[in-house]
């Protein structure tokens, strides 16, 4: 008898001790319901996941955690049922707590059972995994967004090859054209220049305005060198001249910076003068007034600056100017149409050129200011002559295969280079470049990287199989990731379209040394 005691007691202390677990732990909501699902036990962790303490909830059916379509929908007894045919269920979804707050929970529903196999009640855990879901959807909108963006990426990559294609050729021909000025009538001479200057501004707004993954990543470089601002300054007058002639605008300039040279990209810093030019003529009406400036302060710092007496901004829309896709107002982009782009590649060129950029209005109708302040150089220091940016004849004349499937490309190509004291020979496709391969020697390949039966890739490889040779991409594929790509089939050196002329120049010297 007195070993029958001790059993009971020791059983009775298992249970005590069991029930003192279960009632400490945290993480789970842990409690037991009776056959019809009222509450019957109510732990630490339940009272801390659901909100209730144990004499608010025992004795109260436990459908009262579920949401009204859960409980409309017969969840919560059609988990019972489905506990009581199987023995035991996971479920997941949400439920409510004491404050009304909903929680995404894990579930384990287990039915208990007498000796005689009728379930007398069941056991039920609950888990919050709200953070572990949310982390889930997190990772999820992640890979979903790495997606949309590779798409994005790829989309403009594409498009971007398209713009730039045909930029090529047009700007060989004006370089061509600027090679031969003297066999041109004299008063073609600036037309020749205007080209040559627009295509080349053009194909850098194509790189800035379609690469946006490069901008907001701030990959954008520049070449600096010794540049005559107010020159920059009277060139972006001049690309925006027609649009001011076709609004009839009166634009007076005074161009009285003593220290106008600036270490800059002169194509980059052109194009914020240009942007901001273009800006003025854009919102201020026809035969309306533009004054443009540019001036040292105390600290011999440059500065230029444009006020206009057009639209306006409103004082509350000043900060968010050089936001990218943001707009003055919201009006604007319906009047005026653009992206709301421009401002916002000014400033980050201003930013990478370590100047500033400021912006001022009274308000609607008052028209606006903005003025770039820029580090002016030493007295004395002189821009390059602008001849330095037109290809000289290489120290060595080389032996080029050029293959290059757009036809106006190829042309202008081939003409410039042998214009230059080359011998080129020119293929459109990977078969007619492999049979010239085979036929002679070559120094080096220029070399697109989309062809009609292939690409550029399978020429290199082909090309070195035979001879130790040299080869350039000049393709309209910019990115990084296009970057490594050549460089991992075989290409020395990678050339975005339009070419830099001065830039190939520098290549082929590197191959012809």
């Amino acid at each position: 008898m007195s070993e029958g005691r001790s059993n009971k007691s020791a059983l009775h202390q298992t249970a005590e001790q069991f029930h003192i677990l279960v009632d400490s732990v945290e993480e789970y909501a842990i409690y037991m319901l009776d056959a019809t699902g009222n509450v019957v036990t109510w732990n630490t962790g339940a009272q801390k996941i659901k909100g209730y303490t144990a004499d608010e909830i025992i004795g109260k059916n436990f459908a009262c955690f579920y949401t009204a379509e859960d409980v409309a929908a017969d969840r919560p007894q059609r988990n019972l049922r489905e506990a009581a045919r199987q023995g035991h269920i996971r479920d997941q979804g949400p439920r409510i707590r004491k404050d009304g707050s909903i929680f995404q929970a894990e579930i384990v529903l287990t039915a208990l059972r007498d000796n005689a196999g009728n379930v007398r009640s069941y056991s039920k855990v609950t888990r919050d995994v709200t953070d572990q879901i949310r982390s889930r959807e997190l990772q999820a909108e992640k890979i979903a967004a790495e997606k949309a963006n590779k798409a994005k990426d790829d989309f403009l990559a594409a498009l971007s090859h398209e713009l730039r294609t045909p930029l090529t050729p047009a700007l060989a021909a004006a370089v061509y054209l600027e090679n031969n000025a003297s066999k041109l009538p004299s008063e073609f001479a600036d037309d020749v220049k205007i080209i040559k200057r627009n295509v080349q501004l053009q194909a850098r707004l194509i790189d800035d305005l379609l690469d946006l993954t490069r901008i907001t990543r701030g990959k954008l470089q520049l070449h600096l060198e010794p540049v005559d601002a107010n020159a920059l300054v009277r060139e972006a007058i001049e690309i925006a001249h027609s649009a001011i002639a076709a609004k009839k605008l009166n634009v007076s300039t005074e161009l009285t910076a003593k220290k106008h040279h600036i270490q800059a990209d002169p194509i980059r810093l052109q194009q914020v003068f240009w942007n901001l030019i273009n800006n003025a003529v854009k919102f201020t009406s026809p035969g309306g007034q533009i004054e443009i400036r540019t001036f040292n302060d105390d600290c011999l710092q440059f500065h230029f600056e444009i006020t206009d007496n057009g639209i306006g901004i409103e004082r509350d829309r000043l900060p968010f100017l050089f936001t990218p896709f943001e707009q003055a107002d919201p009006s604007v982009s319906r009047q005026f149409g653009g992206l709301g782009l421009g401002l916002a590649i000014t400033k980050r060129l201003v930013d990478l050129h370590n100047g500033t950029i400021q912006a001022d209005s009274r308000g609607r109708s008052f028209g606006a200011t903005f003025k770039v302040t820029l580090s002016a150089l030493p007295q004395g220091a002189q821009k390059p002559s602008t001849d330095s940016a037109v290809p000289k004849n290489t120290a060595k004349p080389l032996r080029i295969l050029l293959v290059e499937d757009h036809r106006d490309t190829r042309h202008a190509l081939s003409r410039l280079l042998t214009h230059f004291g080359h011998q080129v020979s020119a293929a459109d496709t990977t078969q007619s470049a492999f049979k010239l391969i085979a036929s002679r020697k070559f120094d080096v390949i220029l070399c697109d990287i989309g062809l009609p039966d292939g690409s550029g890739y399978a020429v290199v490889s082909q090309a070195k199989q035979e001879w130790p040779i040299k080869a350039v991409a000049i393709t309209g594929f910019g990115t990084d990731q296009d970057v490594r790509r050549c460089k991992a089939a075989g290409f020395d050196f990678h050339l975005v379209k339009p070419i830099d002329f001065h830039e190939l120049e520098q290549v082929l010297d590197q191959v012809g040394a």
